[in-house]
């Protein structure tokens, strides 16, 4: 009788890999609206959107007004009360997610035309003047925040951002009560008459849609949307760019957030970067990431998980962004091995710095990266998505078209230099949020100066 033997892994496929990503259907309306449609009619669903295309933006004592700006687009419109308006999309069941770049309906085809009618008077007649909504918003966003106070999770993403980018960037601000409660119906109108406008905005179709239906519908609802003049200038892009000297920290240092209740650390390791979709490394990057702590075989999950035991989990993020990116560790760890465990961790960047990576790592990972990606296109989303990020970021186009290429393309010396370019040791920054009296002996014999922090990312002059 025949017996398979489970133990031969199954053979890799001979055949070449090579999805086919259609272009969406793209236009541009008289007012400057990019459309942007991917038909799909096998289930009579369709997603509708509209993306605002600006820089990040400064909300200096007001932090929080975007997220509160976001909420009160679905406080009433001029057509509907607040009430109507939900009982409407709850009928209709309408999915619905409003924010401020970023408004999405999901609906039956059924209902295509009045969730369009919606998405009309959401983006163009939405009444931003309810202050019994406003204030309603800011308590519910205000107890939140007292829920989150001590959560290390937060604490630590928040402290992070603050080091990391410093608190005059938009990506270093975070909400407090303070800042909510000076949020007026003002404010919010004022940032609609700045940003909200047809030429800054994309409008995205995906589903059981047609290109005649979308070239209707924009006529009906958004040819009348007056455009408006804006700065062309990159003088808020240049000051996003330019301060990053301000950013980059020097040497390592630990910073510790004491929260004396905690049973377990919180440990971030890392330090901003500079990398966007377009360099000639960011392929490269997120290989050498991937090698280093991105998923079960990654070289800190083997180690810092399986071969000590110190933890349930440990991942990597290298995260481009078209101003400041980041590159950081993140794990979780029993009070008596926090030490022990960053000095694993700090041992794994030094290795694949010094020693870089083997070649067997490089094509596993890329067999790996392709799969997923292969993965990802059965999303409905995915092309438009991919389509308005590369619009957006000014990555090279077609970017996603040649992702399996260019990853195949990607050389061992390529990846070797990323891992000296984003990982290297000399402005490591050891986030630690944990029980200090317990830690902090562990922490000291690392050797780094330590520098101790509030839950606000404040420096404190605590000593133990």
């Amino acid at each position: 009788m025949y017996c398979q033997n489970f133990d031969i892994p199954p053979k890799p496929l001979k055949r070449k890999i090579s999805p086919k990503i259609e272009d969406p259907f793209f236009f541009e309306m008289e007012n400057g609206l990019r459309v942007v449609l991917v038909e799909n009619h096998r289930i009579p669903i369709v997603r509708i959107g509209m993306s605002l295309d600006t820089e990040p933006v400064q909300e200096g004592n007001k932090a929080g007004l975007q997220a509160v700006f976001g909420k009160m687009l679905l406080a009433g419109t001029k057509k509907y009360k607040k009430e109507e308006l939900e009982n409407l999309l709850d009928y209709m069941g309408v999915t619905v997610y409003t924010s401020f770049k970023d408004i999405e309906l999901t609906t039956m085809k059924r209902y295509l035309k009045k969730s369009m009618e919606l998405m009309h008077e959401i983006v163009m007649h939405s009444r931003l003047d309810n202050q019994e909504e406003l204030k309603r918003i800011v308590n519910q966003k205000i107890i939140t925040i007292k829920i989150s106070e001590k959560d290390p999770s937060e604490i630590l993403e928040k402290v992070k951002n603050i080091i990391f980018f410093g608190r005059k960037h938009p990506y270093g601000e975070y909400e407090s009560s303070k800042s909510l409660r000076r949020i007026t119906i003002k404010d919010i109108q004022d940032l609609y008459n700045e940003y909200y406008a047809p030429n800054k905005f994309y409008l995205h179709f995906v589903g059981d849609i047609s290109k005649e239906e979308v070239k209707d519908f924009c006529d009906i609802y958004f040819s009348d949307w007056k455009e408006k003049p804006f700065d062309d200038t990159n003088d808020e892009k240049e000051d996003l760019l330019l301060s990053k000297k301000h950013f980059i920290p020097r040497g390592i240092e630990i910073d510790l957030i004491d929260l004396p209740y905690l049973t377990q650390s919180h440990i971030c390791i890392g330090n901003p970067i500079f990398l966007r979709k377009e360099d000639p490394l960011y392929i490269p990057s997120i290989l050498s990431n991937g090698i280093l702590g991105s998923g079960p075989q990654s070289r800190l999950f083997l180690n810092i998980r399986e071969k000590k035991a110190y933890t349930y989990g440990i991942s990597s993020t290298l995260m481009a962004d078209e101003y400041i990116g980041f590159f950081s560790i993140d794990t979780q760890v029993k009070n008596k091995k926090t030490g022990n465990t960053i000095k694993e961790i700090l041992n794994e960047i030094n290795q694949i710095v010094n020693h870089g990576i083997n070649l067997e790592e490089l094509e596993i990972k890329k067999q790996e990266m392709i799969g997923q990606f292969i993965l990802s296109l059965e999303d409905l989303y995915k092309t438009c998505d991919c389509f308005i990020s590369e619009s957006k970021e000014e990555a090279p186009m077609e970017f996603h078209k040649n992702y399996i290429k260019n990853i195949n393309a990607v050389t061992f010396d390529e990846v070797n230099e990323s891992c000296r370019k984003f990982f290297h040791m000399e402005n490591e920054r050891i986030l630690v949020v944990g029980n200090g009296k317990e830690i902090f002996s562990s922490l000291n014999e690392l050797g780094y100066p330590i520098r101790f922090f509030d839950r606000n990312g404040f420096l404190t002059d605590k000593k133990f």
